[in-house]
């Protein structure tokens, strides 16, 4: 297994990334899209994208504008972050990879976590073949009780990173519910006591995709897959669902 440190532009700004290839060429690749404060060096990311590329996927992480830490923290403010903003960044992330020349493209997979999964799905990207989401909501609400305070026109997060109030502005341009309609074989993940998006909203979002469809509630699961037994299960379920759907016959 290879991995390279890569960068590309959205819109002017840089984003920084990570490619893990494998030994066999032209292979199906997955692009891991993760959480709204989160980055590609968070948590599962690193993992799951080691784990893929294992089984013989290639897996291009990266983190949307304004996200990371250190010389690969994203061009961009956090505070401007929108859902428009980062499906450029994800398709923008695609271009990048069809340059490369390094992965098969009619073979392409997508695995979104939370804020990520909104992504894939409201994308409606007709290059991706199978999708996986993760802990993903079908709509966010705007904050109107503690531990969410809005404030001098941002929205303050629990962690006290702020968000302008166009962020949901720019939800309302985008319905999930019909999204989904067109996703690709998508399964969707959730953990049973997520503690953020409540699982509710992984029964919607099943209801609503056609098939072929899939939905997996892992028990005692919490919104990020933190502990290891979980984070195995939705390696071993996602591997199962892109080695049915991106695997030449």
């Amino acid at each position: 297994m290879k991995i390279e440190s890569v960068s590309f532009y959205a819109e002017g700004k840089r984003l920084y990334g990570n490619l893990h290839l494998p030994a066999n060429k032209n292979p199906p690749c997955i692009i891991a899209l993760h959480g709204l404060e989160s980055s590609k060096d968070s948590g599962k990311w690193p993992i799951l994208a080691s784990s893929f590329c294992e089984a013989g996927f290639a897996c291009l992480r990266f983190s949307f504008r304004g996200c990371g830490e250190g010389t690969e923290k994203s061009e961009g403010d956090f505070e401007d972050t929108s859902l428009t903003d980062r499906i450029k960044d994800y398709e923008a992330a695609l271009r990048f990879l069809e340059e490369t020349c390094k992965v098969d493209m009619g073979r392409l997979g997508i695995v979104g976590s939370s804020f990520g999964g909104m992504v894939a799905i409201a994308a409606q990207n007709k290059k991706i073949k199978s999708m996986v989401t993760l802990a993903t909501p079908y709509t966010l609400s705007r904050p109107i009780k503690p531990p969410l305070k809005i404030e001098e026109g941002y929205c303050v997060l629990s962690s006290g990173r702020r968000l302008k109030e166009k962020f949901f502005v720019d939800l309302q341009k985008h319905d999930l519910l019909k999204a989904v309609k067109d996703a690709p074989p998508i399964l969707i993940i959730h953990g049973s006591k997520d503690e953020l998006v409540p699982v509710d909203h992984a029964y919607r979002l099943y209801e609503s995709a056609k098939k072929p469809k899939e939905l997996k509630i892992i028990e005692g699961a919490n919104h990020t897959f933190s502990q290891a037994k979980d984070l195995d299960k939705i390696i071993k379920l996602s591997l199962k669902w892109f080695k049915k759907y991106l695997t030449k016959v």
